[in-house]
This record gives structure tokens, sequence and C-alpha cells, in this order.
């Protein structure tokens, strides 16, 4: 339904000539001085009437019906004005502001020989949406969750029927695409740090909002007039001395530049200051070319240092231009040899970089930022070091080393209940540990049934990194999140094991929740006598939604028999009306009352021991990822079907004719009461349930297929 919607809102626009997304060479700033009346097309987006000064519909205009059907595009004359409004359409020159009158509570606009056009009835003038910066009303359409600036899902859900405000309506870093490139646009909600998705909503005033998002992208930039094939279409690359890096040599037509800030540098040969951006600190290899499009003389370069490319070489293509860190005077007066002054500034900004890299926000920030840090730290002493440094390349490397570690400054993800984690809550976690360890040499996954959060390091020098194994650490989740819990105030009798403090409290709900920190590969939650299943009435409620005084409990027909699981995502201990309940979140929440579950340590069993001694013999000490193992079974054995509840289902295939069975990452489990062979968990990210057999059935193992 989005891509029909946003494929019919496209058509139309190519038709009229209309760009549904603000382009980037539209200065947003200028304001277009405008004559007072000119001709121009108009185009409905509904069946209109035409009125008069009083709102009194008319039946003749211009000698013509006074009537326009819906997509029409006639010309009017009609009033724009040179001073700033609320309403306009965008040109290549800039915003042109709309005259309108106010008739009985609404906009109008003046389309000459006395007529006047409903605002909510124009779509679009001279080919332009018409659009407003004032807010606008929006009704939700169906029960939505909202997004965060990132476009990251939270708990927060706006219900079916509600009217929003929003001051803001374009594309957000994160959200989703419609198709061939078109963004799927949001409004943001007005207070908050909320965007709803436009296609669950219904705009309720007269024009759209074009406040678009574009400060909350990274800006970007393109060498101007890039044509594929077109001679010198790429840019130079220039270091903090203004000069040319690489002379003869010229960035590919078609090479995007992030922009890490812009710095007036002195450009000796024009002998003047010229605004720069900053685009990377070098260290790294990139691609050069002789003409700006041959691939085929494509080079390969190390910058020593900042890269910068002329401002006025380029385009940008997402985000906002920063502000400049300098002015074109300190660019002049720093481009002679630095003083000891200058000098004296730089040791102790060494001093302060050593520092913050022994520091927890180093640690904890993404490798990449790191790795720049660490460049520019390298760069900054080599400038130290040198005796013919300037003083811009001095004042640079400050700003450098300060602008990098102001990235590190990185926001814990705020959860409702540290103990109750919500899906939400850990994708937002688990992203902001994949940007810590965000390089070849890390995966992060979450594991043991969805309790440890846990950092794969890949075995140093490997051929191949995925057989060769690694070390597993498990990380610590309060370095990535904080508690932001609702004050709920717990009826008597009622509470959960969510909270650390209602854990401190109860010593009863203390030894239940410690039973839910249980390793998964070597334990199991089962039933110690056929125990009934129960529900709630009520919609659980997730995150900040969750309210253990909602809960409301019934007994089912379904039990669960003596020495079975209980079910491996037991997350919660709730207490309801004294009652202490293991609650479980599979296909369908149920509750198990908690005095009759106990923990099963099988590990400890000879059978486990026997056959999980064979699995690790093949894998070795290291831990494997993607490990391929090969049992071969009794001829009559079962194959068994698993759920991604790690449980062993009743649909059973037979074993292929030569009598083995493959799992990547393999263990030993034990479900309701019987011991298999399976895999597919903690060491494969993208986990797909992988089957099981009895261990009962295994004659050998081996990790090569016997041909």
């Amino acid at each position: 339904m989005k891509f029909n919607k946003k494929m019919a809102l496209i058509s139309a626009a190519v038709l009229m000539g209309i760009s549904t997304v603000s382009a980037v060479e539209i200065p947003q700033t200028n304001i277009v001085q405008a004559a007072t009346s000119q001709s121009r097309k108009v185009y409905f987006r509904k069946n209109s009437y035409v009125y008069n000064k009083k709102g009194q519909r008319i039946y003749k205009f211009k000698g013509k019906t006074a009537y326009f059907k819906k997509g029409a595009t006639p010309s009017f004359p009609i009033q724009t004005t040179d001073e700033k409004t609320h309403y306009y359409f965008n040109t290549r020159d800039g915003k042109v502001y709309l005259q309108t009158t106010k008739i009985k509570g609404k906009q109008y606009a003046n389309v000459g020989n006395g007529g006047y056009i409903n605002l909510s009835n124009i779509g679009a003038i001279s080919n332009s949406l018409l659009l407003t910066d004032q807010n606008v009303r929006v009704r939700v359409n169906r029960d939505t969750r909202v997004l965060n600036s990132k476009g990251q899902a939270g708990d927060t859900v706006v219900k079916k029927g509600t009217i929003i405000t929003a001051d803001g309506h374009g594309a957000i870093p994160g959200g989703d695409w419609i198709d061939d490139g078109v963004p799927q646009e949001y409004y943001h909600i007005v207070g908050t740090d909320h965007y709803l998705e436009d296609d669950n909503g219904t705009l309720l005033s007269q024009v759209q909002n074009g406040n678009t998002f574009d400060k909350l992208f990274t800006p970007q930039a393109m060498p101007k007039n890039a044509e594929v094939g077109s001679a010198n279409n790429g840019t130079s690359y220039y270091d903090v001395n203004g000069q040319d890096m690489f002379p003869g040599f010229k960035s590919f037509h078609y090479q995007t530049f992030t922009i890490g800030g812009a710095y007036y540098l002195w450009n000796a040969k024009d002998n003047k200051a010229e605004l720069f951006y900053y685009v990377g600190s070098g260290a790294n290899q990139i691609n050069l070319t002789t003409d700006g499009g041959n691939i085929g003389k494509d080079s390969k370069r190390t910058p020593t240092g900042a890269l910068f490319v002329k401002a006025s070489d380029v385009n940008l293509t997402q985000g906002v231009a920063p502000e400049p860190a300098n002015t074109a005077a300190e660019a002049e007066a720093g481009h002679s040899a630095a003083t000891s002054s200058e000098k004296s500034s730089l040791t102790d900004a060494i001093a302060n970089a050593e520092k913050v890299q022994a520091s927890a926000k180093y640690k904890s920030a993404a490798s990449s930022v790191k790795k720049d840090y660490d460049q520019a730290v390298a760069q900054t002493k080599q400038i130290s070091a040198s005796t013919s440094s300037t003083g811009n390349a001095v004042n640079f490397a400050i700003w450098q080393l300060n602008h990098i570690e102001q990235s590190m400054q990185v926001e814990k993800i705020k959860v409702a209940y540290p103990n109750f984690l919500s899906p939400y809550d850990r994708t937002k976690i688990l992203t902001a540990a994949r940007q810590q360890y965000d390089d070849n040499s890390h995966d992060v996954m979450w594991a043991n049934h969805d309790r440890d959060l846990i950092l794969y390091t890949f075995k140093e020098k490997a051929s191949n990194k995925y057989d060769q194994g690694g070390t597993v650490t498990k990380l610590n989740l309060n370095d990535y999140m904080e508690a932001n819990t609702p004050n709920i105030k717990n009826k008597k009798g009622y509470d959960s094991s969510a909270t650390q403090a209602s854990i401190n409290k109860d010593k009863k709900l203390a030894k239940y929740a410690q039973m839910l920190d249980y390793d998964k590969r070597k334990s199991s939650l089962v039933a110690k006598r056929t125990t009934p299943v129960y529900q709630s009435s009520t919609k659980i409620g997730e995150g900040a939604s969750f309210n253990v005084n909602k809960i409301r409990l019934y007994q089912t027909g379904r039990s669960i028999k003596k020495g079975n699981n209980i079910g491996i995502f037991a997350t919660l201990i709730v207490k309801i009306k004294g009652q202490y309940y293991f609650m479980v979140q599979e296909k369908n929440t149920y509750f198990v009352k908690a005095s009759d579950v106990k923990l099963d340590n099988f590990s400890t069993s000879t059978t486990y021991k026997k056959y999980q001694r064979m699995v690790d013999k093949l894998t070795g000490p290291d831990h494997p990822m993607d490990f391929s193992l090969y049992a071969k079974v009794k001829k009559g054995a079962r194959y068994y079907q698993t759920d991604f509840y790690y449980g062993v289902t009743n649909k059973t295939f037979n074993v292929q004719k030569n009598r083995y069975v493959s799992f990547i990452d393999p263990y030993v489990m034990k479900y309701n009461g019987i011991y298999y062979l399976t895999g597919g968990a903690e060491f494969n990210s993208d986990f797909d349930p992988e089957g099981a057999v009895k261990v009962s059935d295994i004659i050998s193992m081996t990790s090569k297929l016997p041909r």
C-alpha cells in the first residue's frame, strides 16, 4: 500500500514537473523579489470553486464556469509578495511567498479578477508544491509506533484517532525507503524526539508543512557538474596549507565526500583565504584519476595528513553546510610558520589526547571514530615535531582533536526496565554495540536466550576468519543503557523483577529472578510437576507500556508435563496477588507458577558430557563461527524440526541415505527430558533453526563429510 501511494504521488509530480523532495540546489534562505501579480500555473489537488472576498461562491470567472476539477492546471495572475508570509513555493532562485487573504477563518489565494481560491484545494504553484512554515495538524490513522531522529523505533505508540501537531515533514536518517531512491517521509511531533510515518496520518491543515530535517543528516558533497566521461570533473585534494596534495590527479567525478567540518585555509597560489571542507583524517588509501572520470587510469595514494576539498568545487547532496570553524582573517594570519606559543598549545593538546585515549568514552566509541582519532593524534605529533609547521596546521590539529572527541559523546539508551528489555530496546543496544566494534575483527550478537550481549573477536591472522574461530566476551549492558523507569506504584501483592529495587527488597522474588540467568547451553527451566499454564486477559505491554498492576491471569486448559521445559524465553518474574510466576514470551505470552519450576543443570550428566566432548574435540578450544559438523546416525533415525524458540517440534524427516546430518555451530541440549544435537545459536548472528537429532541415534561425528 505504501508503494502504490508513493508511486501515485511521484507519477503526478513527474507529469506536473513537481519535485516531491526539496532539491539541494534550492537555496532555502533566499527570498525572490517577486512582482505583486504574475501569471502562474496552479495545480488543483481537489475539485474547487472560486469565491469572492466575502467567501461567497461565484459562478462565472473570466467568462467561464467558476469551477475547476481535481488535476486541472490553469494559469492565474496570482498575487505574491516581497515580504515573508507563512505560505510559499520554491523556485531555483529561492522561495516565493504567497499573498493570502483570510476569509471566514480560512486562508485563500487571490487569483485576480475578484476571485479567491481556498488554499486547501491548491497542491502546487508554478510546478512547485505549496508549503507552509506553520505547524500542521495530523490525525493518526492506526496505532503507530513512533521513531526517533535516527529512525529507531521506540516503545511509544500513538493511538489511532490521536491528533498530533507537527512542525516538520520529510525524510530522516535511518528512515525507510519506498523504492528507486524515494525516501519515506515523516512528521515531527512538536516538543518530542518522535517522528510519525506520514502514511499513517492524514493532514488536517490546509497546506503541508515544508520544514525538512536536513540538519539531521551528515553533510555530503560531490564534485560540481559531475558527468560520466567528462574530463576534469573531479576535484583536487588539498592539505592543511591549502596546497594540492596530488598535483595532476583528481578525485573521481562521482566521488562522494562526507564533510567533517568547514575551515578557511590560505591559498598561496592565489594569495587569499578560501573556504574548504574537511573530508578525512588521512592515512587511508584513496582513489585518484588523471581525468576525473577514466577509471582505467585509476591510481591509489595514501595521504599523510588531513584531506580538504574546496567548497567552491563541490555541491552539497545531503545535509546542511557546517559553519566555518575559523575566519578568513585567521587563515591569512596563520599561513606563516607557527609561533612558540602556538606550538606550546599543541603540546597541551597532545597531552589531553593521550588522556582521552585512556578514557572510558574513547573505549566505548565506534571503532571508526577511534581510528580517526588515533590518526589525528599521530598527525598532531608529526606537526609538533616539524620545524616547518604553519600556524594553520597547528590550529587545525587542535580543532580536529576537539572535533573528533566531541563525537565520542555517546548518549546511553534509555530503557524503561533494565531487567526487562523490549525487542526495540535490544535492537537499539545491539546497534550501539556494533557501532562500537564496526570493523572486520568483531561481531556482536545477543546470546543465551537474549539475556547476554556477547562480543565475538575473530582469531588474528586467520586465512578464513569464520573457520579459524575466536574468543567470546560478555559485554556489560550498563555501558549502553540507563534506566528511565516510569513512576508507577505497584498495588499490594503485585510486583516484578523488572526493576532491581524490587529484587533487592523481596528475597523470594530475587531467588526466582536469579534462575532466569541460567546458561542455555548447560541448563534449562523445567516443570517440577505437571503444572497448569496461565495467560493474561489483558495486554502485557512492552517497555514503558508494561504495568504489572494490569495483568489479569486465568488458567488455560493446557499444562506442562513434569520434567518438560517451561520455555526458553522466560523473561520476567511477576508477582500477582502474592503469587510468583515465570512469564514466558514466546509465540503467545504465558505464565507458570514459579513454585512449580526448577533449574535443571543437565551439563553435569554423563550423557551430556559424552556427546558434548565429541563436539568440543572437533571444534577445538576456540569458538569457530559457522563451524560445520556432520553426525553419522543410525539407520531409521529421525531429524526433528526446531523452531525460533529453540524448541524441538513434532515434525520429523527421514535422514538422507548416507545417514549423515549436518549442523552449524553445534552443541548438545536437553529438551523435554531428551538429549539432542542441534546448532545455529550464539556464534551465528543470523540464527535459523538448525533442526536436531537424538544423541542416542548418533554413531560418530566428523568435521568433513566422507566421500
